[in-house]
């Protein structure tokens, strides 16, 4: 039978790790919504759990906001998109800059990067949009 001091601090401890992962998410930025599993990576679907129209309790972020110039920024389709890969940079290049692919196709997280701060972006302003869209930045 185990004391109830060792009881009282394996309480302790635990509390100990649960405080620190809250504390962790609060000051990271990310949320403890945005737990994932062993790989570290969301899903789209686990993304689209909260952050869909479609959801029972939608988070708003996302709904109005995905991209700054045409508001719908395409998702789970194959990077780069077929008969304009000169326009895009390589896969390599892109998941170097920190974006993510899901079986080779776009997802939040290509954008998104959720150990940064609100609202979680891999870069900043256009930089964002460089990382695949090399024509965009070659005409600025």
């Amino acid at each position: 039978m185990i004391s109830s001091r060792k009881v009282h601090l394996r309480l302790k401890a635990v509390i100990a790790v649960a405080l620190g992962g809250m504390f962790f998410f609060k000051v990271g930025g990310a949320n403890i919504s945005h737990q994932t599993g062993a790989n570290g990576i969301l899903t789209m679907a686990e993304c689209l759990a909260c952050h869909s129209e479609g959801s029972k309790r939608p988070v708003s972020v996302c709904l109005t906001d995905h991209c700054l110039y045409s508001n719908e920024h395409p998702v789970m389709r194959s990077y780069p998109p077929p008969k304009t890969v000169e326009d895009f940079a390589p896969v390599a290049d892109i998941l170097a800059a920190g974006c993510v692919l899901e079986e080779g196709k776009l997802t939040c997280l290509s954008c998104h990067d959720l150990t940064k701060p609100p609202p979680h972006l891999v870069r900043d302003g256009d930089e964002l949009c460089y990382i695949c869209h090399r024509y965009l930045k070659s005409t600025r």
